[in-house]
Parts: C-alpha cells; sequence; structure tokens
C-alpha cells in the first residue's frame, strides 16, 4: 500500500528553509548555475536511456531520424538525445527567455532557418488554441489572453521518433494571475496533445510527471499503456532524488489508435476547461479521494483502472518511492538533527485503494 507520500522531517523549518533556497538560486541563477543544471539534465537524460533505451532511436535511417524536445531550454536532455543519435534532426519549442524561459545553454541551434539541423521555434505552448481544438473566432474576447492565442500549428505535417514532455511552470514565467490554479494542468494536456499528433507510429515519448500517488497521474499511466507497446516509470539517482518527480517512458506509441485518439480529445477538452472556465482549486495535486471533488462517474473509473492495474502500478511506482525516501532520510537537514527520520510512506503488496 502506498498510503500517503509524505514524511516526518518534510515540513520541518530547517526542510522548508533547504527548498526555499534553492529556488531563490533557480529563479536567480548565474551563468555557473545554468551550465550546471544543463549539465544535470544531459546526465539524467544519459541515466534514463541506460535505464530504458528510449533515447536511441532503432527503426531504419529513411527517413531521417527526428526528434522533438517540448518546453526544450536549456536543452540538456536534447543533447542527451544527440548524444544516442549523433545524425538526427532536432526540433523544439520553449518558453522565451523574455518571458521568463530558461536561457538555451545547447549550441548551433537557429530560431530564424526552419531547415537547420537544430530548430527552435521560442513561444508559450499552453497558448496554441487552434492546436487544442479552439479556432481564433471561438475564443472569447472578453477572456484576458485572447489577443495571445495563437492558430499556429507547428511542425504540422512533421513526424517525430522521440518526444520530450518535460516542461513544468516556471515561477519566472509572467503571466496573468488567472492562469495561476491551473498552469500545470494547461501545460501537461498543451505538450500531450502536440506530441500525439505529430509522434512517428511506434515512437517514444518521455513525460515528466509529479507525484505518483495521485489519481491524474495513475489516470494517465494507465491511459498510455492502452496505446503503447510499453510504459516505464524513471526516477533518476544522479539528480531531484528528494522531489516527487519522475518520468513516463513510453515506448512503441501508436497514435492512430482509437484509445490514443480518444486521449487527445480527452486532453483537449481539459485544456479548454482549465482555460476558459474551471472551478476554483489548485490543479497540482488533483483530486483526491475524500476531498469532495472526486465523485460520480470519475471515482468509478478510479474504482475500473485500479482493479485492472493496481498490482501493475504498484510493482512499477516502488521503486520510485523507495528512491526519494532514502533520499529523504539522507536530506541535509536530517543529518544535521542525528539522521532521525521516519516515513509514513510504505510499498507493501495488496491495499490498492491507497493508490487514490
Amino acid at each position: 500500500m502506498i498510503s500517503d507520500n509524505s514524511y516526518q522531517g518534510w515540513g520541518t523549518e530547517e526542510g522548508d528553509t533547504y527548498f526555499q533556497k534553492q529556488r531563490e538560486r533557480a529563479d536567480n541563477a548565474n551563468t555557473k548555475t545554468k551550465k550546471a543544471f544543463f549539465s544535470l539534465m544531459r546526465t539524467i537524460g544519459l541515466e534514463l536511456n541506460t535505464a530504458t533505451s528510449a533515447l536511441s532511436i532503432r527503426r531504419a535511417y529513411k527517413p531521417r531520424h527526428a526528434i522533438l524536445d517540448l518546453c526544450m531550454a536549456p536543452g540538456g536532455f536534447s543533447m542527451a538525445a544527440l548524444h544516442q543519435n549523433p545524425s538526427a534532426l532536432l526540433r523544439g519549442i520553449s518558453l522565451p527567455p523574455a518571458k521568463g524561459g530558461h536561457e538555451m545553454i545547447l549550441r548551433k541551434w537557429s530560431d530564424t532557418d526552419t531547415n537547420a539541423r537544430i530548430f527552435v521555434d521560442f513561444r508559450d505552448i499552453t497558448l496554441l488554441a487552434e492546436e487544442m481544438g479552439v479556432p481564433a473566432d471561438c475564443i472569447p474576447s472578453s477572456h484576458p489572453d485572447a489577443a495571445l492565442f495563437s492558430s499556429d500549428r507547428v511542425f504540422a505535417g512533421q513526424k517525430f521518433d522521440l518526444v520530450f514532455c518535460d516542461g513544468q511552470v516556471l515561477r519566472t514565467h509572467e503571466r496573468g494571475e488567472h492562469r495561476e490554479n491551473h498552469e500545470s494542468t494547461r501545460l501537461l494536456t498543451s505538450q500531450l496533445v502536440f506530441s500525439l499528433q505529430r509522434i512517428r507510429s511506434g515512437g517514444a515519448m518521455v513525460v515528466l510527471l509529479h507525484k505518483a500517488d495521485i489519481w491524474p497521474s495513475i489516470k494517465l499511466i494507465h491511459m498510455f499503456t492502452r496505446f503503447t507497446d510499453s510504459v516505464e516509470l524513471f526516477k533518476p539517482l544522479s539528480g531531484h532524488k528528494m522531489r516527487s518527480s519522475f518520468y513516463m517512458v513510453a515506448k512503441g506509441v501508436r497514435p492512430g489508435r482509437e484509445a490514443a485518439v480518444q486521449a487527445v480529445e480527452e486532453w483537449k477538452a481539459q485544456w479548454k476547461k482549465a482555460t476558459f472556465g474551471m472551478v476554483v482549486g489548485d490543479d497540482d495535486d488533483g483530486p483526491r479521494k475524500g476531498d469532495g471533488v472526486f465523485g460520480g462517474e470519475e471515482m468509478e473509473n478510479a474504482k475500473t483502472v485500479l482493479d485492472e492495474f493496481g498490482d501493475t502500478l504498484v510493482r512499477m511506482t516502488g521503486p520510485i518511492f523507495a528512491t526519494q525516501a532514502e533520499a529523504l532520510r539522507n536530506a541535509p537537514w536530517v543529518k544535521k538533527a542525528g539522521g532521525n527520520l521516519s516515513t509514513t510512506s510504505e510499498v507493501q503488496g495488496g491495499d490498492q485503494e491507497g493508490l487514490l
């Protein structure tokens, strides 16, 4: 049973101070810190490939291998992918630095030559309304971002063998207050829709997720098992061990399957609701059992998923929680306190209801 991914000591003053300093360093990064982050992401990418082989494109070379990196900057994952596929084309979308996005550290890219081997389109991917099924003439003129939405279909018609969806909401991103509560939903669904509408059948996807024990993560993992050959979960040892983040690695993605088509439509609907009208509340954790919004049809859906997939899910998520728990036991503030940290998170077989 994964009863509760919380830890005694997680909410301590020392722990809060540690993570606050990390956030401050990230938000005010100097050149050295930016390069270190780039290097870390490259290392994580290579570690991910060692564990899953997802970054190594296996099919015949023609047509030319192609990689898509969404929320690309600083480009560490892209560099790891190019290391495995040195002749591949690389295309990316990244939030402009002027809007609070990361600076691109990867070299030899262009944002003007669409025929360049490495081409980056700097834009806010969450504003591609046409991509998400909302034509320009359907956008309410009263919406605060009405003038910012785009009808562009970036990289339309292109097919990619490997896709990274590793964007996360940036505190440095300049955006209106109306976007604060549901930005993570908008960002994830934008990446997923964009990817499935461009991935080559049989390709691989690497998706950054958070909190493997909440329903949105569980549901997404299960959805991917319905239109892929395999799904693995990966948590790196080279960095971010104390955080709740992990990667879903899907190989043999089949975008033409009915389950994939249905998933795209569901993600579009989620994006529309989060963008143009959603109940007040923070989407980061998603609905939990007993919180007053997780009921009816969705509760029945959750029970069905756990009946079908619960045992497999426990096996998949166990190593993630074990890695995080071990890292927290060795956290600086815990060592300073004498190393006494007990966890309330246990990974055992059996009780699938604890996953909600």
